[in-house]
């Protein structure tokens, strides 16, 4: 009966969320620079490894504007570019095998780890670092410029760090309202 009930419980967290590194390592491309853009932000979000983040059973989601853009298992990034804008950053912890999204802003929001404010200009890289268990130096990030374990660094450390991480998705674009800009498929790019 025991067995029957831990079944049920792994398929439920299968089903919503993404599984954490407990059930295996990364295994996305490691880290590639995107080529920067004078008109765009380049932003990387990455989370260093480390035996915390390791031994997860979900990882946390990736909120851009209240909208999943997915997880970041330990020792994963995304690579994102932004039109120059405002953007509202966070990190969710799965609940169950949901982000129980429907609390987000009252008082009942218990996913909610931490939040960032991104103010992206043009031309720009920026490197955001979610680490649960070390604090960044102040020295090493923008005092004031982070929320709980979601940083923003400084390009020094973010490069020195960042290449040892592994890709968690494509990386993608989105336009000043915070919606994604869908890149064409294949059909549509030939006509179809």
């Amino acid at each position: 009966m025991l067995r029957l009930a831990l079944s049920a419980f792994l398929l439920l967290l299968a089903g919503c969320s993404s599984p954490g590194a407990f059930f295996g390592a990364l295994d996305g491309p490691p880290f590639s620079a995107q080529p920067s853009d004078p008109q765009r932000a380049t932003v990387y979000i990455y989370r260093p490894q480390n035996q915390w983040s390791d031994e997860e059973l979900e990882a946390p989601g990736l909120f851009l504007n209240n909208e999943l853009i997915g997880s970041l298992p330990s020792n994963g990034y995304f690579a994102m570019s932004f039109e120059p804008g405002s953007y509202q950053l966070q990190m969710r912890r799965p609940l169950l095998g949901s982000f129980w999204t429907f609390f987000a802003g009252g008082t009942m929001d218990f996913t909610l780890i931490s939040g960032f404010a991104l103010e992206a200009r043009a031309g720009e890289v920026y490197y955001l670092r979610y680490d649960e268990t070390h604090t960044v130096p102040k020295f090493q990030h923008n005092a004031g410029e982070g929320a709980g374990p979601l940083n923003l660094v400084g390009k020094e450390l973010g490069s020195r760090e960042i290449p040892a991480t592994r890709q968690v998705q494509e990386p993608v674009s989105f336009a000043a309202s915070g919606r994604e800009i869908r890149q064409p498929g294949f059909f549509e790019r030939i006509g179809l």
